[in-house]
């Protein structure tokens, strides 16, 4: 947003320097990008006269010209333009200017012809974008005067960088009012003067009928007759000039200087080109176009708001205007718009079309619903004045829906708590009323305040905390600790046991990855998974649809990316949350999980030794570790049925009734579908909730038995599909005497009945009230051999 100085002054006193301005507005929200001082190229450029015109003796497309700046002899000047005569006014830059691009003007031979100056155009001189030819001015423009002080140049833009949520200060005015109530000053509100005014009333001469109610809460219009179309006064254009906004014709100018003047954005049209005197603020069909003001025609969609007469639509509501009502050098009448439109619609619209207009920019961010009579008040007044006219009587006003003010309570407690500073209560109530904010009442230190029309943005106290801070000023609260009793929050138990899992899983040499929530739409199906899954709606990417019901493809294709760069040692780990289906349907059961891989081959220590696949049983050492770790003993392993694993080399942890998690080889086709080829990949995963369901956290101390163990070793032929895990548990559950049981051995083969496998056991026996006699150690060993009869029809090798 630029905002120029001497445009402001006209609604506030400002004796600041530059430099304290720019802080001021800072301070107060309106960050300053850039300052840029209006006619620093303009010291040495003067108005002057041509007073001879000829052409270059060596060239048919140079003029060789004498001008008068006033300042002595005439100065002999070529010239390569083609729009400038003989008697005409214009900007002569001297030797010793500069220039935009650090030209600097010097005296200079032109095929042979000296050349003491250049006659400029606006934009060589970066007063304007016009370089089609050189300035002519009015032949009123004095004889010699410096350009810039005959243009009223002498002026400072800054460009604000103004945040969504403040559109009122997208105007003049409404940077004047946070000014003022910065500074404390009094407000200047232009003052609007209607005097020549027509017999006829405005509703006799041009109807409204607002059909998309919900699209539109206010239209209002004027007519006047008999305006005079031409150029704008000198300081109208400079004003626009100065804001980077070209000049059109007095009545467009007008409108311009309004919209930045009070940011309300108005239209007006032709009044003999409304067909049937009236407006109609609708939605359009779908294919209706219509030619806008940049000569582009326009496709709508059904729905979009526009405004239209009884034949044609004549602008795309907020946007922009159409060419067939457009003001031109033939008009007489207009119709002046000031109307309220729904910053959604208007923001669709504009994309859509990829138009953007600064009518549109503010409408998207929220107009004022109440000025819309000052407004129109303020544009009839300027047009009298520079345009002439006879103004109908009254306004044609639709307000279907009127604006209701809202009240705020302020609680002065805590607003002293949320600034760090008690403020004497009258400082406060002057900080808010200066700021257009109405102080309804006060009692038992809380206020009632009613926020102006214009300031949507203040919603509840916290906002009003806002104003009270920036405008009283950051800089004027001390810096000091509040007093505080600063306590550790509680740890959550899942955390700390999450913090205890990567802890121990890091230290057993693992790396841990983080990937994303988000995987692949046919990611599940790729690794056999079966369950429901859920999508978001909004996806980054075709990669990231679905919310990740398992670690597992995640971790796969880490695997698969570190072979493709042929890294072959790898073992890693993750830790995150995963999302399923709730029965509801309504939300996500997000549940934690902890994965482990390995796949590719082992590095070893010892020198020149050389490395092995990994495989199922150093899977089973990271998933046994870890699972003490957690405080579960006591577990089953079972053969799993899990379609993501291969079907024999995989199994499933039991506790209670509950699969706590499932390990193994990754099925073949999983690895094929992912692409994963030279070695085999093993991945262990585990329910967290599950896990810390019966782990135990409280460690026992035991002190060491001092009596002599016992070992047994017992070599039992059972059939080949017995699980020798089922009957190990069962073995160490026969006798208490025994206090470990472990499997050193299968044997299958000669000596050995076909169908049969020889599992060889060691067994441990103690006692911690003395050392075991023979008896104790017979009847042990019996227990178990008829145990394992009964339940396995196992026997002891012969």
């Amino acid at each position: 947003m630029l905002i120029s100085l001497n445009w402001l002054k006209e609604y506030v006193d400002i004796n600041e320097s530059i430099e304290e301005l720019e802080n001021a507005l800072t301070m107060i929200g309106q960050e300053v990008e850039s300052i840029d001082v209006l006619g620093k190229y303009l010291d040495k450029v003067y108005i002057g006269q041509i007073v001879e015109f000829g052409k270059h003796p060596d060239s048919d497309k140079l003029t060789l010209l004498k001008v008068d700046i006033a300042q002595g002899e005439p100065l002999q000047i070529i010239c390569g333009a083609t729009n400038h005569k003989l008697g005409d006014k214009v900007a002569v830059a001297t030797e010793g200017a500069v220039l935009p691009g650090e030209f600097k003007i010097k005296k200079a031979k032109v095929r042979g012809v000296d050349s003491c100056g250049m006659l400029a155009s606006e934009k060589e001189l970066g007063i304007g974008k016009e370089d089609s030819g050189i300035i002519i001015l009015p032949e009123s423009a004095p004889l010699g005067t410096l350009l810039k002080d005959y243009l009223e140049l002498n002026d400072v833009v800054f460009e604000l960088e103004i945040t969504p949520n403040r559109p009122d200060c997208l105007s003049h005015i409404g940077i004047a009012r946070e000014i003022s109530a910065y500074y404390n000053r009094k407000l200047k509100y232009p003052v609007s003067k209607i005097n020549n005014t027509l017999s006829e009333k405005t509703e006799n001469l041009i109807s409204v009928d607002i059909l998309a109610k919900n699209k539109s809460r206010r239209y209002t219009s004027r007519v006047i007759k008999n305006v005079k179309i031409g150029e704008s006064p000198l300081w109208l254009q400079n004003r626009l000039k100065a804001i980077d906004l070209n000049p059109i014709n007095n009545i467009v100018d007008i409108t311009n200087f309004v919209l930045m003047e009070y940011n309300h954005p108005m239209h007006a049209f032709d009044l003999s080109k409304i067909y049937g005197s009236k407006l109609i603020v609708r939605e359009a069909k779908a294919g209706e176009k219509i030619v806008t003001l940049d000569e582009k025609e326009r496709i709508l969609e059904e729905g979009e708001l526009v405004i239209a007469d009884k034949d044609k639509i004549v602008a795309i509501a907020g946007v922009m205007g159409g060419a067939n009502s457009e003001i031109d050098e033939n008009t007489k009448d207009i119709v002046l718009e000031v109307a309220h439109f729904d910053a959604n619609s208007v923001r669709k619209t504009s994309k859509r079309l990829g138009l953007s207009s600064d009518s549109s920019y503010r409408f998207e961010r929220g107009i004022d619903v109440e000025d819309a009579e000052i407004v129109i008040n303020r544009a009839t007044s300027l047009i009298q004045e520079i345009a002439g006219g006879e103004v109908a009587q009254g306004i044609v006003d639709k307000y279907p829906v009127k604006y209701e003010k809202r009240e705020i309570k302020l609680n002065l407690k805590k607003l002293y708590k949320f600034i760090g500073k008690e403020l004497n209560a009258d400082i406060v109530g002057n900080i808010l009323t200066n700021l257009d904010i109405e102080l309804v009442d006060i009692v038992d230190g809380v206020m009632t305040l009613i926020p102006p029309s214009y300031r949507d943005d203040l919603t509840r106290p916290a906002d009003l905390y806002e104003e009270v801070i920036r405008m009283y000023g950051f800089n004027n609260i001390e810096a000091k600790m509040p007093l505080e009793d600063i306590k550790g929050g509680i740890v959550y138990p899942e955390t700390m046991a999450i913090d205890s899992m990567k802890q121990y899983l890091s230290h057993l040499g693992l790396q841990e990855v983080i990937n994303y929530s988000f995987v692949p739409k046919n990611a599940m199906d790729n690794i056999n998974y079966k369950e429901n899954t859920i999508d978001i709606l909004n996806p980054i990417s075709e990669e990231m649809i679905t919310m990740r019901p398992s670690l597992i493809y995640s971790l796969l294709t880490n695997i698969r990316d570190n072979f493709n760069r042929n890294q072959f040692d790898l073992s890693l780990f993750e830790v995150s949350r995963t999302f399923r289906v709730q029965e509801d349907n309504k939300l996500a059961n997000e549940n934690p999980k902890v994965a482990i891989a390995i796949a590719g081959k082992g590095e070893k220590e010892l020198w020149n030794a050389k490395p092995n696949d990994y495989d199922f049983y150093d899977l089973k050492a990271y998933v046994e570790g870890f699972l003490e770790s957690c405080g579960l003993n006591r577990y089953q392993i079972e053969r799993s049925e899990n379609p993501t694993f291969h079907p024999g080399r995989s199994a499933d942890i039991k506790l209670g009734k509950d699969i706590v998690g499932t390990f193994g080889e990754i099925h073949p086709d999983v690895a094929e579908n992912l692409d994963i080829k030279k070695h085999k990949a093993y991945i262990a995963e585990f329910d967290i909730n599950k896990i810390l369901k019966y782990s135990k956290n409280k460690i026992a101390y035991k002190s060491i038995v001092k009596y002599p163990a016992v070992e047994r070793d017992l070599a039992i032929v059972v059939a080949q599909d017995i699980l020798v895990g089922n009957m190990i548990t069962d073995i160490s559950k026969c006798n208490n005497f025994i206090e470990k049981v472990e499997l050193f051995d299968i044997y299958e083969g000669d000596k050995v009945e076909a169908g049969k496998k020889s599992v060889a056991i060691n067994i441990v026996l103690r006692s911690d009230k003395g050392t075991l006699e023979e008896k104790d150690i017979s009847n042990a060993i019996e227990k178990i051999l008829s145990t394992v009869n009964k339940k396995y029809n196992g026997e002891i090798r012969q």
